[in-house]
């Protein structure tokens, strides 16, 4: 009898769960039932579990953006960088072509030139124990091509 009992009840219990969570007539309210997980169903966790989520699902999105602006910033840092860097070399040939234009107007000679006798009217100038031939501005240095004795134009050594 015990056991006819527990089978009906639990029978009853079921088919009332299932009629409150089904709506049987819109005009008629029906007292809903719905099911909450286990931290939901103490008072007062369910509205602090959705406020945690929310601020950890805000702030997660803002790690992800503040990590995708920081590398946008840096790729353009990086970018100014290598555009300065170019400026600066293109800046450092002009002054080199400007030196190498000023040095062959000075002396008429460029820088580099080799020669096998030097122009007429020279003076040996010594620097830093280094033998140098002052031909009217423009610098030679001697030097040996293979067994022969050539004359290098040099940049002035004073």
């Amino acid at each position: 009898m015990k056991t006819i009992m527990k089978i009906t009840a639990t029978t009853i219990v079921l088919v009332l769960m299932l009629f409150t969570d089904i709506p049987v007539l819109p005009v008629m309210p029906v007292m809903q039932v719905q099911l909450v997980t286990e931290a939901e169903a103490v008072f007062g966790v369910r509205r602090r579990v959705r406020r945690r989520t929310a601020v950890v699902a805000y702030s997660a999105g803002a790690a992800t953006a503040s990590a995708a602006n920081a590398a946008a910033a840096s790729s353009q840092q990086q970018t100014a960088a290598a555009q300065q860097q170019a400026a600066a070399a293109n800046q450092e040939a002009a002054a080199a072509k400007q030196q190498l234009a000023a040095s062959k107007a000075a002396s008429g000679v460029a820088v580099g030139t080799v020669v096998q006798t030097l122009p007429a009217k020279c003076t040996a100038v010594t620097v830093a124990n280094s033998e140098y031939q002052d031909c009217g501005g423009s610098f030679y240095k001697a030097a040996f091509q293979g067994n022969q004795l050539i004359y290098v134009v040099v940049d002035s050594p004073l």
